[in-house]
């Protein structure tokens, strides 16, 4: 609920603050006092654009602040949450116009975009009349008082639920698309290169093998040479290494009889003749089985030659390339399992889509159901306000083939159509109704709507343009009705309509120092039954006009 306005070197307003309460509050003058400004500067606060001409003659900026009171459960509190703005019990909303043509919104003391700035008026309050800020004209807004009077909230909240599944699914399906799609870009390679080298059946430490085995037979007359020549060192029949080790230690033995101190020489020398011993053994195998195998010497060759060129061909050793092979083999099992995956996305995604064409179905046959009834309620309210021969349509429009037209609320499009006078064609409400046909229209529309809007705070200007008499009365009455749920502020020229108001503001327009403008008033008990008189009787107040005010203020209802 808006609690407290202040402008400052505004239009005709030099500083005017204003408190406000609940209920129905007026707000009256004479023509060209500058009663609009007020709601123009509502309207700025709400995000309507700003301009250097709205500053006042003299001034070198316009500002505008408000305090709103949000409520526990007030929607306004989520947006806030949603942009990390501290959301207290009242709200302060600021808005500066420079004369270089730069305008500066904030909220809670934190400066904001435009478009913040208007997201979060559209949750504060909702204005009726000839400013761009009109809801009542988005098909959008259309679409959801359909709903309203439908009373659809739970088959629009399953609507909501089946989009949002459907759009994630549609999501993860896309990105798994085309995840294979680069993948199979790739797989024909991978696959070339993976057979490459399985077929090279490449084994741990092959490498090292084959490099020892080449050099061994590569070198197999030089190694029978050395091997044989050690032989003969060691038991040949010249210089038998062997038997004298064995002499030697026979002799240590004797003269270890007489001193036990060459125990150790002897011990030594009986290692030594053993391990020369073996020695001779494996030297004599091994000269046995060596041998020339020149067919054997180009297999390997052969074999360290294609493991060179593979791991020429990938940058990379010997330990790189069972990686590689590995590696390989991983993603083209992926491949498969990514195969799998987006089959499993795809399904899911035809799941959800028809989850959401069944909702919407469902969604659009309430609403075709419903919509005459709401086109012949607001037709027969807006009758008595003052527009006697005005039909209304509400058309729909479905578009269940089309995706790209899918919401979550739905694949429809609704639009009000009005003809305002006999013989005329209906044309949608956004081309045809005058602000004040609007005005009366969403005073309809509220008052229809029985249970209170999200919106806490309600402004129709001009609502009462083209009506008088009865009619008028009626429409003081509704907005008088409506001001006993919301918040509601009204800019009028009659009589009927002001007597209505819970609370009354004067505009007045004034010459100080040679400058022209407008101050706001409080009107109580004589003041305000004296601004009735003139409402009905012009610039002179007959007593005839006196006594109709005072009937009227007599007549309001409690």
């Amino acid at each position: 609920m808006l609690l407290h306005l202040q402008v400052r070197d505004f239009a005709l307003i030099d500083t005017v603050s204003v408190d406000f309460t609940a209920g129905l509050t007026v707000l009256t003058g004479e023509t060209g006092a500058g009663k609009s400004i007020l709601v123009d500067a509502i309207a700025l606060l709400l995000g309507d654009k700003g301009h250097a001409a709205d500053i006042r003659h003299g001034a070198e900026q316009a500002e505008i602040s408000a305090e709103v009171a949000l409520s526990p459960e007030h929607p306004a509190r989520q947006w806030l949450r949603a942009q990390d703005i501290e959301a207290d019990d009242v709200c302060l909303l600021r808005r500066t116009i420079q004369r270089n043509g730069r305008s500066r919104a904030f909220i809670n003391g934190r400066g904001v975009t435009h478009g913040q700035l208007k997201d979060f008026g559209e949750t504060l309050i909702e204005l009726f009349g000839q400013h761009a800020h009109q809801n009542l004209l988005q098909p959008e807004r259309q679409l959801y008082l359909l709903d309203r009077f439908a009373g659809l909230e739970t088959t629009l909240t399953a609507v909501a639920d089946s989009h949002r599944q459907w759009r994630q699914s549609v999501q993860r399906y896309t990105v798994l698309q085309e995840r294979q799609n680069h993948q199979h870009a790739q797989e024909d390679w991978q696959r070339f290169q993976l057979n490459e080298l399985e077929v090279a059946d490449l084994r741990i430490g092959e490498w090292e093998h084959l490099r020892g085995e080449e050099q061994r037979l590569g070198a197999v007359e030089k190694l029978r040479e050395n091997v044989l020549g050690a032989l003969a060192k060691l038991d040949g029949e010249d210089a038998a290494a062997s038997r004298a080790l064995a002499e030697a230690q026979r002799h240590v033995g004797i003269a270890r009889a007489h001193d036990p101190h060459l125990g150790d020489c002897d011990e030594l020398l009986d290692s030594a003749r053993i391990q020369t011993e073996e020695a001779i053994a494996s030297l004599r195998t091994y000269a046995e089985a060596l041998e020339a195998d020149p067919e054997r010497l180009e297999n390997i060759a052969q074999r360290l030659q294609l493991l060179q060129d593979l791991q020429r061909k990938h940058h990379c050793d010997m330990a790189g390339l069972l990686a590689k092979r590995e590696s390989l083999r991983q993603e083209l099992r992926g491949a498969e399992d990514l195969a799998a995956a987006r089959g499993a996305a795809e399904r899911e995604m035809a799941a959800a889509r028809a989850a959401y064409a069944r909702h919407s179905e469902a969604l659009s046959t309430a609403r075709q159901q419903r919509r005459d009834a709401l086109a012949q309620t607001i037709a027969a309210q807006i009758q008595q306000l003052g527009m006697p021969h005005a039909t209304i349509e509400i058309r729909l429009s479905s578009h269940a083939d089309e995706e790209k037209h899918w919401r979550d609320t739905g694949w429809d499009r609704a639009e009000i159509w009005i003809t305002a006078n006999p013989g005329h064609p209906a044309q949608p409400l956004a081309k045809t109704a005058s602000g004040g046909e609007l005005s009366r229209i969403g005073l309809a529309l509220q008052v229809i709507l029985a249970a209170p809007e999200r919106i806490d705070t309600l402004i129709f200007d001009e609502v009462d343009v083209g009506i008088g008499g009865a009619i008028a009365e009626r429409v003081g009455r509704l907005l008088r009705r409506l001001g006993a749920r919301q918040q509601v502020l009204c800019v009028t020229h009659l009589a009927q309509v002001a007597a209505q108001g819970h609370r009354h503001l004067r505009v007045e327009k004034q010459v100080i120092h040679g400058q022209t403008l407008s101050e706001i008033h409080v009107l109580d008990g004589a003041a305000r039954q004296r601004e009735i008189a003139r409402m009905l009787g012009g610039i002179e107040i007959s007593a005839a006009a006196t006594q109709a005010a005072a009937a009227l203020l007599a007549s309001t209802e409690a």
